[in-house]
């Protein structure tokens, strides 16, 4: 009896383990790109910084370097001005920008002579100084020259700032090893706000390869600097790969301190097995303001042939980056190359990329739970203002990168519903089978941190129709389920179709609303083809795997409405009965929100 039961255990123990999982707890970006905001009209190379006045500032090399200004965070940005012409038929490429901690603003950028080459004129890095705000700008300052070919020069400068004032100035060199094809990364140093600098010394080097491309931080910590760098020397890879090296702030690469090709201080930062994608170079490194770390880099891999700009979320010691992303929709026609990041305003993360020759930007929302504050929204597939949804426009999720067919999706709840409403940007959208478009959302009423669908775990497929369908976990699949009490209301509009839904508590196994926050939720927008259906995901999500859903917080109620205990939805949208069956709804009643106004008075 004993070895019985011990043998039960022991299978019980394996079937937890093959459905249990980890939950993922880092943050996840949703990119609002329907629109890019164009910054450039022609160029390449662009960064992005918010300066301490709240402008936004970026540069890029067209004709020289030009920078240019925006006021209102990104929506609209200033004549671009050329602030560092070309010269003697020497290209000035690759700027750089930082902000510094008096307020000066220095532009770094790197002079490429054009062939024929000539001993006079050398790859080299520069800077310029501006103590006004941009207005006006210093004359050329000398940082580095490496030698005068293509095949050993200097490449991609790169600027961070430490606390205690020092001003560094990384970049990618070859000039040492000209009988070679082997590259390092050297870093310059100022003690005096950029006006001179050090003579160069190696950080980065795996011999017999090329290190390329640095972009360095100092992590939140303020103990640690890491430099995202391109790194072709990974076993079994044979391409650039998006790689880390790091040194602790107060070694600070002293005493000709360098991280080689075995170093534990040189990390690959995404794990092939999570991401078959992550081959590719030109990174770029930013720090969140919660500490987490965004990687960005660009890569042919994937879906086209076509160069595109993948981002990835970090821990705090910048490893570990998953929850890949997107920020631009480039169809299959469309590269987007030497792309960089920027954070902005309370941790706005903007995507830079050169798209089609011009220089545009997306902002990108970095979320680690979903939001739905107490309200009672009208179920009539329609927004108004009174419907009080966690946005003023019901934007709180934006979806479309993976697709083209972009969404916006947001939440409410009260004592009785779930609510939530999708407005999808799709024309010609269909409800007919066998491949129709629509909205799967899907509902853990525990957070469970599983790889198959749990019995808490909730599926519901709503159409641009309005037409239902729902599901429920079994342990180890789906399993078409009773809708109960569910209503749904779908409207057509200029741009597409919205739908609204709203779902009992105790249709997702609750007796009543939740008072702890144990609910979690994933999207997917379903769009339909003549050979088939695309579904985009939110970043690491599965359908199949509560453990990647993200959580939703039930914010507060208000303390000074007036809400009545247990408020009703009312609408023109069809009510689900136990039956699975729509029926209409009740029309009798007034909204509550209109309560909640004459109550007031």
């Amino acid at each position: 009896m004993k070895r019985h039961i011990l043998l039960l255990l022991a299978c019980l123990i394996l079937s937890i383990s093959k459905t249990a999982a980890a939950r993922y707890s880092g943050s996840r970006i949703f990119w609002d790109s329907r629109s890019p905001v164009t910054v450039f009209s022609s160029g390449g190379y662009a960064r992005i910084i918010e300066l301490s006045d709240g402008r936004l500032m970026a540069c890029c090399e067209s004709g020289g370097i030009k920078v240019s200004f925006s006021t209102n965070k990104g929506k609209s940005w200033s004549s671009p001005k050329l602030i560092a012409p070309n010269y003697n038929d020497t290209p000035n490429c690759v700027p750089d920008l930082v902000q510094l901690a008096d307020g000066t603003i220095i532009v770094g950028y790197n002079p490429r002579p054009s062939q024929p080459y000539t001993e006079d004129r050398r790859f080299g890095i520069r800077v310029r100084r501006s103590t006004d705000g941009g207005r006006n700008w210093s004359d050329e300052i000398f940082v580095y020259d490496a030698d005068f070919t293509f095949e050993n020069g200097c490449w991609e400068p790169s600027f961070l700032q430490l606390p205690s004032g020092e001003l560094q100035l990384y970049f990618a060199d070859e000039s040492p090893y000209t009988s070679s094809g082997e590259q390092q990364i050297s870093l310059c140093r100022s003690f005096d706000g950029g006006l001179t600098w050090t003579s160069p010394q190696r950080i980065s080097y795996r011999s017999g390869f090329r290190d390329g491309m640095p972009v360095p931080v100092l992590l939140a910590d303020q103990k640690n600097i890491v430099v995202a760098i391109e790194d072709n020397g990974w076993d079994g890879i044979g391409d650039f790969v998006p790689t880390t090296v790091r040194v602790s702030l107060s070694n600070n690469w002293a005493n000709g301190a360098y991280v080689n090709g075995t170093s534990t201080n040189r990390n690959r930062s995404i794990n092939y097995d999570y991401c078959p994608v992550a081959k590719g170079g030109a990174p770029y490194l930013r720090v969140l303001p919660g500490g987490e770390t965004v990687l960005s880099h660009q890569s042919r891999y994937g879906e086209s042939d076509n160069m595109k700009m993948y981002v990835y979320v970090g821990n705090k010691q910048a490893k570990d980056f998953k929850a890949m992303s997107k920020p631009f929709n480039q169809g299959t026609t469309k590269g987007c190359w030497w792309n960089s990041l920027a954070v902005i305003d309370t941790g706005i993360v903007v995507a830079v990329g050169g798209l089609d020759g011009k220089i545009v930007m997306a902002k990108g929302y970095p979320m680690k739970q979903f939001l739905a504050p107490y309200s009672t929204p009208l179920v009539d597939g329609r927004l108004t203002s009174d419907d009080a949804y966690c946005h003023a426009s019901a934007k709180q999720i934006p979806m479309g990168c993976e697709t083209g067919t972009f969404s916006y999706t947001d939440f409410a709840y009260d004592d009785a519903y779930l609510y939530m409403t999708s407005q999808v940007f799709r024309t010609h959208a269909s409800s007919e089978e066998p491949y129709p478009d629509g909205i799967n959302l899907y509902v853990d009423n525990k957070g469970a941190a599983t790889n198959a669908p749990a019995s808490s775990s909730r599926m519901y497929r709503i159409l641009p129709d309005g037409s239902l369908t729902a599901s429920r976990g079994t342990g180890s699949r789906w399993q078409e389920t009773e809708i109960e009490g569910v209503i749904v209301e779908s409207s057509q509009t200029a741009t597409g179709y919205r739908i609204e839904i709203a779902i009992p508590w105790t249709a997702i196994g609750l007796s009543a609303m939740p008072t702890t926050g144990n609910i979690s939720i994933n999207l997917e927008t379903i769009i339909s083809g003549s050979d088939g259906q695309t579904v985009e995901h939110i970043p690491d999500a599965s359908g199949t795997k509560p453990s990647t859903w993200m959580p939703l917080k039930l914010l507060e109620p208000d303390p000074t409405g007036c809400l009545p205990p247990t408020p009703s939805p009312r609408g023109r949208g069809l009510s689900y009965g136990i039956s699975g069956q729509p029926i209409q709804p009740n029309r009798q009643g007034i909204h509550i929100e209109n309560a909640r106004k004459i109550l007031r008075r």
